[in-house]
C-alpha cells in the first residue's frame, strides 16, 4: 500500500494527500486507515500514514488502525487555537496548517469530496491539487481476505432473502392483495423480516426495496404498503456487515398467485439477459462491453428501451466498502480486472406490469467469473 501511495504521489508531484472526515460515511478513510470513527479525523497518505485524531480518540486510533503513526489534536494545541480565534473551524484549519507543516507538505492532494470550507483555508498556505482519490481505485482490486468478507456478507443476505421470500410464499391471494394471517401482507412486513434477520447475522441495511406490483416500474422504487397478488415483487438487498465492513447485493423478484403471460416472457427475458451478462464477464473485457451484451439480448427479445421504459440503468457496479464503487459495468465501463467484485442485475421495468429484476455477485477471473450469489431463481412461489 505505502508503495502505491508513494507511486500516486510522484506523479502527480505531490508531498502528501490529506483526507478529513469521518471512516463510517467515507470509505476511503477506512480503507486506508481500518479506524472506525463517527466523529471527523484527518488521515495524511505519504510514503506512512499519519492520524490526527483528538485526544479522547488517540488510544483507540493507535489500537485499532493500520496507520503508521497516530498524533492528537492536542499535540497541536486546539484549544489555545480556539481560545484565540473563538471559532471551532478557525482553530481546526489554523491546527491543520500547523500538522501539514510539521511534515513537509508544500504541495497537497486532496479528494473531490474534501470539505470546501477547511480547502479555501489551505489554499491560503499550500498548492492544493483536487483529484481523484488514490484509495478509490486501490479498492477496486479485492483480495482473497475482502472476497471472504463479501462473500460473508452474502450469506447473510441470502438467509434474509430466505425469510422475505418464505413470508410471500405463505401468503394467500385474496382479490387484488396478499393476505397473512388474516391481514393484507405490506412491504414494510417484508423488510422488518429482512431486516431482522440481517442484524441477527451483525448486518445492517437501508433502504431494502420490497416492491411489488405498478410500484416496482420505477428501480428504486423502496416499496410501500400491502403487496399486490398475481404481479411482480422486486426485492433487493444490500447489506453491510458490522464487522468487516464490506456489502454485498442481491436481487430476486418473485411472484405469489397466477403470473400473466407477458410477465412470464419479461421474467424469461431478463433472466437470459443476466446469463449473457454473466457468460461475458472475464478479464480483459470491458464493463461497456459487458453492459452492451446484456442491451442486445434485450434488443433481440423485443424488449427496447422507449420512453423511459425498458432496461433503464446499468449492468451492474462494483461492490466492496461501498454498495456501488467501481467498476462500473455500464456505457462507459473500463476493463475488468482479475478479482473485480461486480454485479450483474438487469432489468425490465413497464407502467402496465411492474419491474423485473434479477441481481447476482461475482468476482472477475481471469477467463471467467466466479458467482458469489447462490440462491436459486424462481418467479412463482
Amino acid at each position: 500500500m505505502h508503495s502505491l501511495i508513494q507511486i500516486f504521489l510522484d506523479q502527480h508531484n505531490l508531498d502528501g494527500f490529506l483526507f478529513v472526515g469521518d471512516s463510517i460515511c467515507d470509505a476511503d478513510m477506512y480503507y486506508l486507515t481500518h479506524f472506525l470513527a463517527g466523529d471527523r479525523f484527518a488521515a495524511l497518505a505519504q510514503e506512512k500514514t499519519t492520524l490526527l485524531v483528538s485526544s479522547m480518540e488517540t488510544g483507540r486510533a493507535e489500537k485499532e488502525s493500520i496507520a503508521d503513526k497516530c498524533l492528537s489534536t492536542s499535540q497541536y494545541q486546539i484549544r489555545e487555537k480556539l481560545k484565540r480565534s473563538e471559532n471551532w473551524e478557525e482553530a481546526y484549519c489554523q491546527m491543520l496548517a500547523d500538522f501539514l507543516r510539521d511534515h513537509s507538505i508544500k504541495r497537497l492532494g486532496v479528494p473531490f469530496r474534501f470539505p470546501a470550507g477547511i480547502y479555501q483555508h489551505l489554499i491560503q498556505d499550500f498548492e492544493v491539487k483536487v483529484l481523484e482519490s488514490p484509495a478509490s481505485r486501490f479498492r477496486e482490486v479485492k483480495t482473497a481476505e475482502e472476497q471472504s468478507a463479501i462473500a460473508d456478507t452474502q450469506r447473510a443476505c441470502e438467509r434474509a432473502m430466505r425469510q422475505a421470500i418464505l413470508l410471500i410464499a405463505g401468503s394467500e391471494p385474496r382479490g387484488e392483495l396478499l393476505h397473512r394471517d388474516g391481514m393484507p401482507l405490506t412491504s414494510e412486513k417484508v423488510r422488518s423480516a429482512i431486516d431482522i434477520s440481517l442484524l441477527g447475522d451483525g448486518c445492517e441495511t437501508m433502504d431494502t426495496i420490497v416492491a411489488g406490483g405498478l410500484q416496482a416500474a420505477d428501480p428504486h422504487a423502496r416499496g410501500t404498503g400491502p403487496l399486490a397478488a398475481n404481479c411482480p415483487i422486486v426485492i433487493d438487498i444490500f447489506p453491510r456487515s458490522k464487522s468487516s465492513r464490506y456489502f454485498a447485493d442481491m436481487t430476486r423478484t418473485v411472484l405469489k398467485g397466477e403470473a400473466a403471460l407477458d410477465v412470464k416472457e419479461v421474467y424469461e427475458a431478463v433472466c437470459l439477459a443476466q446469463s449473457e451478462g454473466l457468460k461475458a464477464i472475464r478479464a480483459g473485457v470491458s464493463g461497456k462491453e459487458v453492459h452492451s451484451r446484456v442491451s442486445e439480448v434485450f434488443l433481440d427479445q423485443g424488449y427496447p428501451e422507449k420512453e423511459g421504459q425498458g432496461f433503464t440503468h446499468s449492468t451492474g457496479h462494483g461492490v466492496g466498502l461501498d454498495v456501488h464503487e467501481k467498476p462500473s459495468l455500464s456505457e462507459v465501463g473500463e476493463a475488468l480486472k482479475v478479482n473485480h467484485v461486480v454485479t450483474v442485475e438487469p432489468g425490465l421495468y413497464y407502467h402496465d406490469i411492474g419491474g423485473v429484476r434479477m441481481e447476482d455477485m461475482v468476482v472477475v477471473k481471469k477467463n471467467d467469473s466466479l458467482n458469489l450469489t447462490h440462491f436459486e431463481r424462481k418467479l412463482v412461489i
